[in-house]
């Protein structure tokens, strides 16, 4: 059954918390609890490791979930988001005050949702801090603040501990908004969970393609299993769904994998007695070249770089059945 949450006036499907490692099954426990507590709680995490879709979960789970979820990115403070947009504005219109509610309002009873507070500007913290201290917004043009009531979920990719220390960031929101902390582990260091990640993803991409699921080359979960996926989750699902778009029906193929993902062809050779390595190797590039021009030996051997006479012996040597 599909899971919902509210984005402001937006209804979207809810994505699981995916895997079954140590570290899933407490990162499931963790936002239970902190769904059932009203404090503010700031979101440690690498890019990529699914920071929001924990706060929405929070969110999800709480007595909150029936008002509003609403995200602010902290880099945007001061250029795609300005104080209209925060705090609202009251205009004078032709017969009445034309009112407009803004973000802050709009989180009311909800929650407010800051994304990458280690982004935010000097000016903001200073606004922010007074706001969610005093729990008082007042939009532009009126008279009169608004009593509003927020829960705080932020997000950082790194602790802000040494910019709090240096003094680029202000200590008293810090604490303001780290009532509780929770910190996300990256991906490398829950490997078991990449199968499961690598299978939601294949189904969620297939669907959205009307296909079925294809067959998948044990070359490429060797690949994805030995990487070290920087970009964490995030990753993960780009790399999943390049794969399905790519790929021939059918089977998904590691030719399709980023090549800081691919393994090279020969590290999937186990050590083992030279000249039957190269056989194999000779057999299996002679059977496939002449696949490709349906056993056409001219081609095949000018393909392979040889000549003819030499691709005939070793079609000999090895047995290799003419098509």
């Amino acid at each position: 059954m599909s899971e919902k949450f509210n984005n402001d006036v937006n209804v979207v499907e809810q994505e699981p918390i995916v895997g079954t490692s140590p570290e899933a099954k407490r990162l499931k426990r963790a936002v239970k609890k902190l769904a059932k507590i009203d404090s503010n709680v700031l979101i440690i995490g690498e890019t990529g490791i699914g920071k929001e879709l924990s706060a929405r979960h929070i969110f999800e789970l709480s007595t909150k979930f029936d008002n509003a979820f609403v995200k602010i990115n902290c880099a945007g403070l001061g250029k795609t988001i300005d104080e209209k947009d925060l705090n609202g504005e009251d205009s004078e219109g032709d017969q009445a005050v034309m009112r407009s509610i803004g973000l802050l309002e709009k989180a009311d009873n909800g929650v407010l949702f800051l994304d990458n507070i280690g982004d935010m500007n000097s000016e903001y913290q200073d606004e922010f801090l007074r706001i969610i201290r005093d729990k008082m917004v007042r939009r532009i043009g009126s008279d009169t603040s608004q009593k509003i009531n927020l829960r705080v979920i932020s997000t950082s990719d790194h602790d802000l501990l040494p910019e709090v220390e240096s003094g680029r960031f202000r200590k008293e929101l810090y604490y303001l908004l780290n009532e509780l902390t929770l910190v996300i582990p990256s991906l490398r260091e829950r490997k078991q969970d990449i199968p499961e990640f690598f299978s939601y993803f294949l189904k969620k991409f297939c669907e959205q393609e009307g296909r079925e699921e294809p067959a998948v080359q044990s070359e490429v979960f060797e690949s994805i299993l030995e990487y070290k996926w920087k970009g964490n989750i995030r990753e993960l699902e780009n790399t999943v769904q390049n794969l399905v778009m790519m790929s021939p029906e059918g089977e998904l193929s590691v030719d399709f994998l980023p090549f800081r993902i691919k393994k090279h062809h020969f590290d999937f050779l186990e050590p083992r007695n030279l000249k039957r390595v190269v056989s194999d190797l000779e057999i299996f590039l002679i059977k496939k070249a002449l696949g490709k021009f349906g056993g056409n030996q001219v081609k095949a051997a000018k393909l392979l770089g040889v000549p003819e006479a030499t691709l005939r012996f070793k079609m000999k040597k090895y047995a290799i059945l003419r098509n």
